[in-house]
């Protein structure tokens, strides 16, 4: 009795003594400071990058689709793709810019979660209407960057 005793003791000062010594985890970085001429800069880069991105996407949508169902296809791919491209660029663009201001990098995140929503849905073969709810949110999200771009 005595000696199973002893190991628990043993067993349970040897515990204390690993957590004792154990180290302390390290307390998180500080959240990094950006100067105010690194935020306009990373803003005006974003800002641009968002301007080319919409361009893009306007002129993608503003041809004429014609008749023939090929060029219809055509003029659908186009549209797809300068949604999806255009999303991977903003994002690009917002990862190597730190310092933009947190409610712009959260619309432009917004903006190209919904770029890809709505690539899935055309390909699913969506229409307008059901797709109301992405194409609100996307219209909102336009709004405020350029309300916020200015």
């Amino acid at each position: 009795m005595f000696a199973v005793l002893l190991v628990a003791l043993l067993v349970t000062l040897g515990v204390a003594i690993v957590g004792w010594f154990r180290p302390v985890p390290p307390k998180s970085p500080p959240a990094p400071t950006y100067s105010n001429q690194q935020v306009a800069d990373a803003k005006a880069k974003v800002c641009a990058a968002y301007e080319q991105v919409h361009s893009a996407v306007k002129a993608s949508s503003a041809r004429d689709e014609g008749a023939d169902p090929t060029a219809q296809l055509a003029f659908a791919l186009n549209g797809r793709q300068a949604l999806l491209a255009g999303s991977e660029y903003l994002r690009t663009v917002l990862s190597a810019e730190p310092a933009t201001p947190n409610d712009l990098a959260t619309t432009i995140r917004k903006l190209t979660d919904v770029f890809q929503e709505l690539v899935v849905d055309y390909l699913n073969g969506l229409n307008e209407s059901q797709m109301e709810s992405p194409l609100k949110a996307g219209n909102e999200a336009t709004l405020t960057i350029e309300r916020l771009c200015k």
